[in-house]
């Protein structure tokens, strides 16, 4: 998890680690691909796509064709939907899109959700699961951990497409200085970090809420709680279950 999170801080950072975030993910989460795909929303089409995994190859195919046909995607918000429970089964029977690229790719079912959306862009990233297989009851957890920091990666490498300045840019960020983080527990209930301590970047505070996370865990008077850490403008970075060991 911790070389999950540190891999999420690159991605904010820059566009680079796009492909071993990805491929991070699908090694933490026991699926077999991963994609992220940056869509305009003026033209319709595919601005930018990562592909990993099963699907790595058709990625040319799917910006090329298969993107207009997605049924799946449009339908994706903020929450994570699986593609075998949001559409029926006699609607991909009969899906060019599902036929000739899910399943060519040997995708046996889809995990996805929107991870930012602007006037001019929306991001989209899911995860595969290959023919035969079901997605693992422990990818669970880990996606409620990692969602908040995948969309703050996102967030930051859409200022950066749009031409805003650059995250880690030296002209926007001092990291010396790094910034101030709040690590509040709720759960109904809020319980407000006043203080907050200073980090280098987000994903630096995002491990350190997972250390709050594990230490409160120990104590079952906090199971059902979430370590929620937000940045200086109440932005949350990532939203961490405390769940108290068995």
């Amino acid at each position: 998890m911790q070389s999950l999170l540190s891999t999420l801080r690159d991605a904010a950072m820059s566009r680079d680690p796009w492909p071993q975030t990805l491929q991070r993910l699908m090694d933490e989460a026991g699926v077999a691909g991963a994609v992220l795909i940056v869509t305009n929303k003026t033209t319709g089409t595919v601005d930018e796509a990562v592909f990993c995994g099963l699907s790595a190859e058709f990625k040319s195919r799917y910006v090329e064709h298969y993107a207009a046909l997605d049924p799946y995607s449009p339908l994706l918000d903020a929450r994570w939907i699986m593609l075998s429970t949001c559409l029926p089964e006699a609607l991909l029977r009969r899906s060019e899109w599902y036929n000739e690229f899910v399943l060519s790719c040997g995708v046996r079912d889809i995990l996805g959700t929107r991870l930012t959306d602007t006037a001019a862009h929306s991001v989209i990233h899911c995860v595969h699961q290959r023919i035969g297989r079901r997605f693992y009851q422990d990818a669970e957890p880990l996606i409620a951990t990692i969602t908040e920091p995948l969309r703050y990666a996102a967030r930051c490498h859409l200022d950066r497409l749009n031409g805003e300045q650059q995250v880690g840019d030296t002209q926007a960020t001092k990291p010396a200085e790094g910034g101030r983080f709040f690590f509040h527990i709720e759960n109904g209930a809020k319980y407000p970090d006043e203080c907050g301590s200073v980090f280098l970047s987000p994903g630096h505070a995002a491990e350190r809420g997972l250390t709050i996370a594990r230490e409160l865990a120990r104590d079952g008077d906090w199971s059902g709680f979430s370590v929620v850490v937000t940045d200086e403008r109440g932005r949350t970075v990532t939203r961490i279950p405390i769940e108290s060991a068995p």
